[in-house]
């Protein structure tokens, strides 16, 4: 009975290892600061400008910023996609383990809804956020923080507090908790 039980122990202790290098890498792909194909992103401080106006800028009738951003951010989502998918098949396989004892696979259930909803979480803000200011972006949603990547024209201190309104609204994590990045290119 002891060998059965420290067999179910060490596979929870194994699929929760796994679960851990699922997160860090998603977390590690997706924070501020990484450097991708010579691309830097750095945090955005969010200021108004003063009297700044772009109507007429060739910015925004040919966007320089579209083939490079949008390489980064295809690459990004594919990376996140893949931890998400690593992430659901380790839960799915503790679900799944006929030798799972109950806590185990209760615990896995209520990580793979998490997990879910995280991921709708993610695309509903990715949606808003593109609708609202134009520009491509990717949210990543952690345990205590979400993060927002905007790529396109410079972000302005209008268009960040409406990426900030959006992620605090749908998410419900304070303002602290709350990044916003800039793809500088």
């Amino acid at each position: 009975m002891k060998n059965l039980l420290k067999k179910r122990q060490l596979i929870l202790v194994t699929l929760v290892l796994a679960l851990g290098a699922a997160v860090f890498v998603n977390w590690y792909y997706s924070k501020p600061g990484l450097a991708v194909d010579g691309q830097t992103m750095a945090p955005v401080q969010a200021t108004i400008s003063q009297g700044e106006e772009h109507l007429g800028d060739s910015l925004y009738v040919h966007n320089p910023y579209s083939s490079s951003a949008g390489e980064y951010f295809a690459g990004a989502k594919l990376r996140r996609a893949a931890a998400h998918d690593e992430a659901k098949d380790v839960l799915n396989g503790v679900i799944t383990d006929s030798r799972a004892d109950a806590k185990a696979v209760a615990d896995a259930s209520k990580a793979l809804q998490a997990l879910a909803n995280a991921i709708k979480l993610e695309a509903d803000c990715e949606s808003l956020i593109t609708a609202k200011t134009g520009s491509e972006c990717l949210v990543t949603i952690g345990e205590s923080s979400v993060e927002a990547v905007l790529g396109g024209p410079p972000i302005d201190g209008a268009m960040a507090l409406q990426v900030k309104e959006i992620l605090l609204q749908k998410t419900g994590f304070s303002a602290e908790q709350v990044s916003i990045v800039e793809l500088k290119g």
